[in-house]
């Protein structure tokens, strides 16, 4: 099975909990080194990207083990 490109799914997925967050009325996230979450996802650390790469791959994982 074809899934689509992980930086691709990445965004949205960022995208998508920065929506999360901002319904609830927070407009600032920092990680534990004190970088800024809430910005757009080409702006995020490759440390930072790895935080949605991680759930779009464990996912992918979920999805391909439940097809076998």
């Amino acid at each position: 099975m074809k899934l689509p490109d992980i930086e691709l799914v990445s965004s949205k997925v960022h995208e998508a909990w920065m929506d999360s967050k901002r319904e609830k009325g927070i407009t600032s996230r920092k990680s534990e080194t004190g970088e800024e979450l809430m910005a757009p996802y080409e702006q995020l650390s490759e440390v930072a990207k790895d935080l949605d790469r991680n759930t779009v791959k464990a996912v992918y994982a979920a999805i391909q083990a439940a097809t076998l």
